[in-house]
Formats: structure tokens, C-alpha cells, sequence
């Protein structure tokens, strides 16, 4: 996944204080370099394309509001990062954890509506449509993200999937680093087990094949790559550790915000959003 800003003439640093003496060209270039991989943390984080749309305007404000006290004690990305985590936090503080069977529950929903399948086939007959994998487990991965706490799926997130180092990760969550090794262990035993149990391309007995029945859905054409377990695609050793980072792997270079498959998994996210959020 990208992580650096696109290149520029001029240094960050250079950047940096010309948006804090006010020069707005430079801040609004500034922001520009980082948004896309700050869009893709804050989507993946909250799940639902119009809440991360909201969210990284808000880090935009919170930038704006806060950046004539930034020291340059941290990397400016480490600084804002943290803006977007803090604000991914207090959004999801104020929602339920989602069930590890969420998605089975809006599948089985699913198949039952006319109108959800009119939908979908419409959707996956269209000519930019590609039915993506690697995509698809992403979504997978940022679902199952959810059954976290907050917490736990922020570091998860910050190191596992966009590179920050363990002392980054930290700062941007104000926590010591052994802390933050707790909640990464903790985050990855649990999300390992979900998968175990869940995924079929993990585990031949596991309940959920949704991967393979959406791209027998798709129309010749639209079916985009097959895949019949992890481990033929990575050759990870089949442990459930190993299994999460071949997942993680494929996770970090999907376009799962812009990608062919990009509006069926934001019409699922959707889907589940509405089904978890229900009191």
C-alpha cells in the first residue's frame, strides 16, 4: 500500500513551515500528498465510505486548527496519522463491536431480497466492474476488523497493514510500546481465530465461501482472478498466524477504496453497517 506522499520539488519539512506561516497553497499541497493513504486507513478503519468522507474532513479541520503547534518532534505523517486514528476512535467508541458472523448474517439476509439481488447483478454486470480477490479480502479483513475493540484494530491497522514501526504506532496511539505489543497480540490471536473458523480459503470447514459464490455470481468476463485457499497463493505455511499475514499482505495492496470491485464491497459495508448498528 502507498504510504509516502507523491513527490515533490520541495522538501516536506520546507512544506511544512510554509503552511504554518500561513501559506495556503502549501498546506492545501501538503494535505493532497497524504490523502489517499489517510483516506484508505480511515475507511478501513470505520467502514462506511460516507463516515471515512466525513472523518478525513474532519482530520482536515483538526490539521488546519492544530498545525502552527506541531514541533516537527515526529514525522508529519506520524502527526497526522494520529489525527485520523484519534478521530477514527472517538466515531467507533460510539458504536457497537460487530459479531464475528456479520457477515454470514447479511449473506443469508441477502439471498432472501429480490431487490438485493437485482441489485447486485446489476451492479457486477456493469463494464468496469471486476470481481477483484484481493479486494475481497480486504473487505473481509476490515469487517472482521470491526469485531475488535477499537483500540486493538487501530494497532492493528497502524502496524500490521500501513508500516508504521512499533515506537510510531505508539505515539500516534499515546501508549507505552509494551502496550501497544499487548494490543497487537491480542489483536492478531483474535482476528486468527476468527478466521480459522470463518474463512474457507483458511480452513476447508469454515462456514464462509462468500468469495468464491460472488465471482461464480459474476457474468463471464467480470470474474477477475480465481483463488482456491491462501496458501496456494502466497505458500504460507498453513498456521493461523502465517494464514493472517498472507491476508494482510494481500490486504495492503488492494485498492479496496477505488478498485474494480470497489461498489459492491461499499454497498455491503453498507449493508452490514445498518445490520450492526441496530440496538
Amino acid at each position: 500500500m502507498e504510504k509516502s506522499p507523491e513527490k515533490s520539488r520541495e522538501p516536506e519539512a520546507e512544506m511544512v513551515a510554509r503552511a504554518q506561516a500561513g501559506d495556503a497553497e502549501a498546506l492545501e499541497a501538503l494535505f493532497a500528498s497524504w490523502r489517499k493513504p489517510l483516506f484508505a486507513f480511515v475507511y478501513r478503519m470505520v467502514t462506511q465510505r460516507e463516515d471515512a468522507e466525513d472523518l478525513t474532513q474532519e482530520v482536515w479541520v483538526r490539521c488546519l486548527r492544530g498545525l502552527a503547534g506541531f514541533r516537527g518532534e515526529s514525522q508529519f505523517k506520524t502527526w497526522l496519522f494520529g489525527i485520523a486514528t484519534h478521530a477514527c476512535l472517538d466515531h467507533l467508541r460510539k458504536k457497537q463491536s460487530w459479531r464475528v458472523e456479520a457477515q454470514m448474517v447479511a449473506q443469508q439476509e441477502g439471498v432472501k431480497s429480490r431487490a438485493h439481488n437485482e441489485q447486485l447483478g446489476r451492479l457486477m454486470s456493469d463494464p468496469s466492474f471486476i470481481f477483484d480477490i484481493k479486494e475481497h479480502i480486504a473487505f473481509c479483513l476490515a469487517c472482521v476488523g470491526r469485531t475488535l475493540a477499537p483500540e486493538e484494530q487501530a494497532a492493528l491497522l497502524l502496524r500490521d497493514m500501513f508500516g508504521f514501526s512499533g515506537q510510531e504506532s505508539a505515539q500516534i496511539l499515546e501508549i507505552s510500546e509494551p502496550i501497544l505489543r499487548h494490543r497487537l497480540e491480542r489483536a492478531r490471536s483474535t482476528m486468527a481465530g476468527h478466521f480459522e473458523g470463518l474463512c474457507q480459503l483458511i480452513n476447508k470447514t469454515g462456514v464462509c465461501y462468500q468469495c468464491r459464490g460472488l465471482r461464480d455470481f459474476c457474468a463471464e468476463g467480470h470474474k477477475g482472478v480465481d483463488l482456491v485457499s491462501i496458501e496456494t497463493l502466497t505458500g504460507a505455511p498453513g498456521t493461523p498466524e502465517a494464514l493472517l499475514d498472507a491476508r494482510l499482505s494481500l490486504a495492503r495492496s488492494a485498492d479496496l477504496e477505488n478498485g474494480t470491485s470497489h461498489q459492491l464491497h461499499e454497498l455491503f459495508f453498507a449493508r452490514l453497517t445498518r445490520q450492526e448498528d441496530q440496538p
